[in-house]
């Protein structure tokens, strides 16, 4: 069977560097990558990085949003997860609205929300939130996609303002 992953889901880019302090320290304070549409979509996928991290740590979490720029009124939402450690170690994976980044380097985070999940709080708009628990830097990025496209990945345009 043959994957196109390129057309089947739309990549975001969600995270540019003005919203986080800079990658050395992705995760400094609160990150919030910019708001995502999931009008043409069912789902979206936040995957965090992390390749550097001696002690510090975060709570990431997903929030339905109210407005494409600056929203007003967020609320969390439940997220499927997996966090995975190099080479390709589970570590853990679960559903939630809060999930807690563990020290260490070279971990990855994914996380999964469902549409219905949003549209339940009467918003259109999603957005991942990280806020630091532990302060220290921790060199690391976030990418996000679009899942369950409704209509041809080329057809749908930009999901962010």
């Amino acid at each position: 069977m043959k994957t196109n992953f390129l057309e089947n889901n739309h990549v975001v880019h969600c995270a540019p560097s003005t919203v986080s302090a800079a990658a050395e320290d992705y995760a400094n304070t609160s990150t919030e990558t910019t708001p995502i549409s999931l009008a043409n979509a069912d789902g979206a996928v936040f995957i965090h990085t992390t390749m550097a991290n001696l002690t510090g740590n975060s709570s990431l979490y997903i929030v339905a949003a109210d407005v494409a720029t600056t929203p007003t009124t967020t609320v969390a939402v439940s997220f499927r997860y997996k966090t995975i450690q190099a080479p390709n170690t589970l570590l853990a994976s679960g559903e939630s609205k809060d999930l807690l980044t563990s020290t260490g380097a070279n971990i990855i985070y994914v996380l999964e929300v469902d549409a219905a999940k949003v549209a339940e709080q009467g918003y259109e708009y999603v957005q991942c939130v990280s806020v630091e628990v532990t302060a220290a830097a921790v060199d690391g990025a976030i990418i996000g996609f679009l899942t369950g496209l409704r209509y041809k990945e080329d057809d749908i345009g930009t999901q962010v303002a």
